[in-house]
This record gives C-alpha cells, sequence and structure tokens, in this order.
C-alpha cells in the first residue's frame, strides 16, 4: 500500500530524511563509471565528491584560474581517469577573453562582474555609509586578466570523443548560457545537468528559467528539482539556486 505523506509540511518532513544532494544525484546516474564534466570545478572540492560517489568516474575539469590549478593537478594524481583542463568554456573560441577575479575567493570569478551599484550585496550594504571602506572595497574586486575559452562540443567531439555525458555540472557564475550555447547539438549526449541561476544583483548580469529553459527544451529537458536556495537575509529575497535537470528519453 502506498503511504500517504499528507501535507506539504509532512511530505517535506519525508524527503529531508531520505534525500540530499548526493542521494538525488546517485537516484538519477543510473552507471558506476558515469562521465562527469566539472565546469568552474575550481579548487576541486566537486570533483573530490563526485570521485568519493563515482569511485570509477571519469571526470574531465575545467578551470582557468591559475590559483587552482596546483589543487587540482594534486587531486588528478590521487584519483584515476581525471582530465584537467586549464581553460574555460564558452560560445565562441578565444585565446585571451577578459575575467574576472576577487580578492575574497576564487568561487566567486568569472566573466561577469561583481556589480559595484548592487541593491542585494549585503557587503556593499554595510559600507554604504562609509564611503573610505566603500572605495577600499571596491580595489579588492573585478581585477581583470585574460583565460583562454573553447567550444564545449569541440572538446567532446574533437579532443576526447566523448559519446554520452553522464552528468553536467555547470558553476560559473552567471555564464552558464554561453557554455550550454557552446555544445551546440552535442547538449543531446548530456543525461543531467547540475546548474546555477543567480536571481541576484550581485553580478552585472543575472538569470531567468526563460533564458535557461530556452536552451534546454529543445534538447526535451524538464527541471526534476531545485536542489539549493540561497535566501538573502537583508531583504528577504532569493539570490540564487541550484537547479538540476533530466533529459527525457
Amino acid at each position: 500500500m502506498t503511504k500517504n505523506f499528507g501535507k506539504n509540511e509532512e511530505r517535506t518532513s519525508e524527503y529531508l530524511k531520505k534525500f540530499n544532494r548526493e542521494k538525488v544525484l546517485k537516484l538519477l546516474v543510473d552507471s558506476n563509471s558515469p562521465t562527469i564534466l566539472d565546469v568552474g570545478a575550481n579548487n576541486g572540492s566537486s570533483l573530490v565528491e563526485f570521485k568519493k560517489w563515482w569511485p570509477s568516474s571519469k571526470v574531465h575539469c575545467f578551470e582557468p584560474q591559475s590559483e587552482c590549478w596546483d589543487e587540482l593537478d594534486d587531486l588528478s594524481n590521487e584519483f584515476t581517469n581525471v582530465h584537467i583542463n586549464k581553460f574555460a568554456l564558452g560560445n565562441k573560441n578565444d585565446e585571451s577573453k577578459e575575467f574576472y577575479s576577487h580578492d575574497l575567493n576564487t568561487g566567486i570569478s568569472g566573466f561577469n562582474k561583481i556589480n559595484i551599484e548592487s541593491k542585494d550585496s549585503i557587503d556593499l550594504s554595510k559600507l554604504s555609509n562609509d564611503s573610505k571602506s566603500l572605495e577600499n572595497h571596491k580595489k579588492t574586486i573585478n581585477h581583470k586578466r585574460n583565460v583562454q575559452v573553447k567550444r564545449l562540443d569541440e572538446y567532446i567531439k574533437n579532443d576526447k570523443n566523448i559519446n554520452q555525458i553522464d552528468l553536467l555540472k555547470i558553476d560559473t557564475q552567471g555564464y552558464e548560457l554561453e557554455i550550454l550555447e557552446g555544445l551546440g547539438t552535442e547538449l543531446n549526449k548530456v543525461r543531467i545537468l547540475i546548474t546555477e541561476l543567480m536571481f541576484y544583483d550581485y553580478y552585472e548580469k543575472s538569470l531567468s528559467f526563460y533564458e535557461l529553459e530556452s536552451i534546454l527544451r529543445p534538447f526535451n529537458f524538464s527541471l526534476y528539482d531545485i536542489n539549493h536556495v540561497a535566501k538573502n537575509p537583508m531583504n528577504g529575497r532569493t539570490d540564487w539556486i541550484d537547479v538540476i535537470y533530466v533529459q527525457n528519453r
């Protein structure tokens, strides 16, 4: 007999007892040795998770920030079947595209500038009445550098001859659409996508469900889960979410 979980609160409580990010992805990825693309690998925290969950997985990491490369190289020596690619991905090949890093941490760097006029930034809100501190803060962000960019479809077809992508993870601070565009028709090879949608004005660019789904829907992807919700304690809005999409076949 199917259990009746009753009200929404009860259903959610039962869900939280059974599921987290790891368990949801393990439920969806039906292979013991999946092929995984980790786009925006940073210092390798996701790589470590993937190799823990699927020790026989093949993981292709993409990270253009040189300060992350030593840690990624160390992890590639620790684990088998790990490919470290020291360039960014996008919708056009570019040998020298402008990229922005910040003193706070490497995890917030990307192709989009931090918005110095942001209304949603807690840091800027704290500094709004202190002009000197605000100017000092501005000096810690949006440091320009140039990085190499490649299209992902060319990597899949020409470089690695990948026939199926069991899991594609993208965490690139608002540059997700360009990466998906760079997949072209190879997006059809992706089974599961986990990515980030940012709604707040922390960066000079935000994303919407409409923009994301305009790329995914033609390839029969549907939303499976909103895996994480980041709330803003200053103004009550949702800043960003992690979403999981599944290709329906």
